[in-house]
């Protein structure tokens, strides 16, 4: 759930900042039928690995896979069609592209061993929030900064849970004071490192100048977190859920940070 969270806020938040006409709408079907269907198709992919543990062991189980990874090409294939008919194709290609690489790039590095696993998950990320630039573009109709923005800002958030997420399942595992102090700091340091990172792409014209605002929530929760001298249980579905929510919150207040004219609002 925490995959297709990040692939739909993304996807949503993009479309959302970038939407300029309704006439943009129908590609932005299009668009959305197609990435979900890409996304859906990596798991019977992945599953006819020879390494998976889900690997199909029965001639049952392989039509199933085949069966399945087939649909799924037709579908995208299909989205693809119309965003080519809508000549919208020439405007997602080069995040299509991209997100292709990031992936290949996942899937070499986490045959480096576990390890590895968080930036490979990180790498992912990055890869699934391009769907916020390929919607900012097809809602746009056009490309430009407006679409880096919302995907480096959907990228930044993506890690931020990540990082949460697999600290607070490492603090479980390991209780021991001075591991936990440890993977505190670093999400504090990865916390500071992103507000930087947002305030330099405002002060650059690359990101909205109150995009800042969409992270505060996560600052909030990190902090509480960071400075808790006594370990809380986790509650791994009550985490998911407050992930949820809070992804929604942050495209919420992204959207009104990109959309809205606070400058003359303020007035």
């Amino acid at each position: 759930h925490g995959a297709w969270g990040i692939l739909l806020v993304a996807l949503i938040t993009g479309a959302a900042v970038g939407l300029s006409s309704a006439a943009n709408l129908l590609p932005l079907l299009w668009l959305t039928l197609a990435a979900i269907a890409a996304f859906c198709l990596r798991t019977p992919i992945e599953n006819s690995m020879p390494k998976s543990p889900f690997r199909p062991r029965t001639q049952a189980e392989w039509r199933w896979v085949q069966t399945a990874a087939s649909a799924y090409v037709l579908i995208s294939s299909f989205a693809g069609a119309m965003l080519w008919l809508d000549g919208a194709l020439r405007l997602v290609w080069i995040p299509a592209l991209t997100a292709f690489a990031l992936f290949a790039l996942q899937a070499v590095i986490k045959r480096f061993g576990r390890a590895w696993r968080m930036p490979a998950e990180i790498l992912a990320a990055f890869g699934m929030t391009l769907a916020a630039a390929a919607g900012c573009v097809v809602a746009a109709g056009k490309t430009g900064d407006m679409a880096i923005g919302v995907w480096l800002l959907n990228g930044l958030f993506a890690t931020n849970q990540i990082l949460y997420v697999q600290f607070r399942i490492s603090e479980t595992r390991d209780a021991r004071n001075s591991s936990s102090l440890q993977r505190k700091r670093i999400f504090l340091l990865g916390e500071a490192i992103t507000a930087l990172a947002i305030i330099a792409g405002a002060h650059i014209g690359l990101l909205p100048a109150l995009a800042l605002i969409a992270f505060v929530p996560l600052f909030v929760r990190g902090g509480i977190w960071s400075f808790r001298t006594t370990q809380t249980p986790l509650r791994i579905h009550r985490l998911g859920k407050t992930e949820l929510a809070h992804a929604i919150l942050f495209g919420l207040l992204l959207v009104a940070a990109s959309r809205i004219p606070w400058d003359q609002v303020l007035r």
